[in-house]
């Protein structure tokens, strides 16, 4: 991201108090596409210069002490200012999750950082094999165990699927649902102990005969892909229906999605949502926060055959956290579900069971939630956030003459120490 100087306090209070959209051209600065990526602790941004940086929410107790910010150190830092991530550069994606980061650089290499464990992917199999355990944490972004060439990277609650550019995907960590999609879990020949499979893989293994896969998405248990021709692959965890072919049979390796048409994006979490080509919106699987957007029962009952919203007719991406956004071809922003911290954007905390558009919000050119908060950025570069979580703010924003960093239930920009969001 770039640093203008800007008066902060003037100028965000001012900006905070414009409508969204009503700002002219003139008005408008350079365009500067960036991407957010959200977690509890910590989030990450990816600028358009390649750049990844970082800062701390209020939630976290002991701010980097599992070294999710990849400074280098174990150190706290202060909440709500945005650091460089050393030595990262050429960064063409970056995803985030409790207490740990990742980024995909332009060479397919991928690096991770923070709580080490099965999700990173550090780990090679000639350590583990030695002392059957995945290693310390570390503070500074290091390779995962297996070169391969990547693109993208998806992380769920407990696992991770990486898509490389020949259209293959890697998957690592828990995989006591079928969720790494590898069917059977490599056996380990430990050399201290019996051999044996364990509940995860802490390095990548590629997923056998899923190919030609243009987007991947990593859910609480199950996984999803999107392939070229627009069909799906789903496995994992199967729960709810969330795999979508009819059951609610777990399933260990990748089954059609029938039904579904011609998919342009999609997204996992207990719950599935594609989005067409011609614009309609597809859900399944659990629904109980209203996650369908559709009729069905709210309570827990699984709904495991993909079915229509009503009244979203022009999708062109989603996300998906405790609520859903979608993204329209207009720019605008429709959600529905979970609103306990005023994730919808609607003003209110009142749930979602049916899609409504977040008012006053447009020019809209990429969304992402995290469990109950939500961003946005604007066409001009500008970043847009509302929502909360666990009783704690996960996004910085101030309106008014009052320097209040917290949730909020309506969009407003979003207030980092460092970020120029003018």
């Amino acid at each position: 991201m770039s640093h203008r100087p800007i008066t902060r306090r003037d100028a965000l209070s001012l900006l905070s108090a414009l409508p969204l959209v009503a700002r002219s051209a003139a008005q408008a600065p350079p365009a500067r596409l960036r991407r957010v990526s959200l977690a509890m602790y910590h989030s990450l941004l990816l600028d358009s210069d390649g750049t990844l940086k970082c800062w701390s929410h209020p939630a976290a107790q002991a701010p980097n002490d599992q070294g999710q910010l990849g400074l280098g150190h174990f150190d706290p830092v202060e909440e709500y200012k945005l650091y460089p991530v050393p030595g990262l550069t050429h960064v063409v994606a970056a995803a985030t999750a409790l207490d740990m980061s990742f980024a995909v650089l332009a060479d397919g290499r991928i690096l991770s950082w923070g709580k080490r464990g099965d999700m990173l992917g550090i780990t090679p199999l000639a350590y583990l094999e030695i002392y059957a355990d995945t290693g310390p944490k570390t503070h500074t972004p290091a390779p995962v165990a297996v070169r391969f060439d990547a693109v993208d990277i998806s992380v769920g609650s407990h696992h991770v699927l990486a898509l490389a550019r020949d259209g293959t995907v890697w998957a690592w960590g828990d995989g006591r649902k079928g969720q790494l999609g590898i069917g059977a879990l490599p056996v380990i020949n430990f050399k201290t102990r019996t051999p044996s499979a364990m509940s995860y893989v802490p390095f990548p293994v590629q997923i056998p005969g899923l190919t030609d896969v243009v987007a991947i998405s990593a859910g609480v248990d199950h996984s999803m892909a999107l392939l070229k021709d627009g069909t799906m692959r789903a496995w994992g965890g199967n729960k709810y229906g969330q795999v979508g072919d009819g059951t609610t049979v777990d399933r260990p390796t990748p089954v059609l999605v029938p039904g579904i048409g011609k998919a342009i994006a999609i997204a996992a979490r207990s719950y599935s949502v594609a989005v067409l080509e011609d614009g309609g919106v597809l859900t399944w699987g659990d629904n109980m926060s209203g996650n369908l957007g559709r009729p069905w029962k709210n309570d827990g009952t699984p709904a495991p055959v993909p079915g229509f919203v009503p009244g979203v007719a022009d999708g062109r991406a989603v996300a998906a956290g405790n609520h859903v956004l979608i993204l329209t071809q207009a720019g605008t922003v429709v959600s529905w579900g979970y609103n306990g911290y005023g994730n919808l954007g609607y003003g209110g905390t009142t749930y979602g069971f049916v899609a409504r558009t977040v008012r006053g919000l447009t020019g809209v050119h990429s969304v992402t939630v995290h469990a109950n908060a939500s961003l946005a950025v604007l066409d001009d570069g500008r970043i847009v956030g509302w929502g909360g979580g666990h009783g704690h703010p996960w996004i910085s924003l101030r309106g008014g003459s009052t320097d209040v960093r917290g949730s909020g239930p309506t969009p407003i920009l979003l207030n980092v120490d460092g970020l120029d969001n003018g």
